[in-house]
């Protein structure tokens, strides 16, 4: 059991268990479904440690099938808290589109056994770059927004800091993944700040479901 409890594990349940205490009579159903997405990470998460320590199997095939899901669900977050800027519902169809077809495209040149980097990177980029004109929309709006308790902005904050994060270890992935262990300890540079990212994201969406639970009562 314990091989099963690790720092992604502890905040991925963890979050998910939140989002269903805060958010199962939430009146948005984006924001009362997004559990079902958590539920699905957890799940993966969880399938990907059984297949690495029962059958020693690579488990990059697991997560490339993952992505179109991780992709959809944040896409559609995104688009639903954008939206009332009046951002087009044809630009998330448009992305969503593109994505899939590059996904098709790269996962296929690897047999679907390889995890898809190339379109991850794709993606975090458009995350990234949604996130910050969200950031732009907060700040030009002339409403007045205790940002210390608004959901959606530590919502955003979270995907911003992890895809950031994520794009900035991708392009030096080479580098990372070899370099020498810190202290002795037999993890790359690179498995430590994903770790960090895991937190930092699912640490800020925990904290975005309670102050929306708070905004409901």
């Amino acid at each position: 059991m314990l091989p099963y409890i690790t720092v992604n594990t502890f905040m991925e349940w963890s979050c998910f268990l939140a989002g269903v205490v805060c958010l199962r009579k939430d009146k948005d159903l984006v924001w009362r479904l997004f559990p079902i997405y958590l539920l699905l990470v957890c799940l993966v998460e969880t399938t990907g440690i059984y297949l690495r320590l029962c059958h020693h199997v690579s488990n990059a095939f697991l997560y490339n099938y993952y992505l179109p899901a991780e992709c959809i669900c944040i896409s559609i977050f995104l688009f639903h808290l954008l939206r009332p800027s009046g951002l087009k519902r044809l630009f998330l169809l448009l992305w969503l589109g593109i994505f899939i077809v590059l996904y098709l495209v790269e996962s296929v040149h690897n047999n679907f056994a390889q995890y898809s980097s190339q379109v991850v990177v794709l993606m975090s980029v458009v995350f990234v770059l949604a996130s910050l004109y969200y950031y732009y929309l907060v700040l030009k709006s002339d409403r007045y927004i205790r940002l210390g308790s608004y959901p959606p902005f530590w919502w955003v904050n979270g995907v911003l800091i992890f895809y950031f994060g994520g794009v900035v270890t991708y392009i030096f992935f080479n580098y990372l993944l070899h370099t020498p262990a810190v202290n002795s300890i037999q993890f790359s540079l690179r498995y430590i700040i994903f770790k960090v990212l895991n937190v930092l994201l699912y640490g800020s969406w925990i904290y975005a479901f309670i102050c929306r639970y708070r905004q409901q009562k």
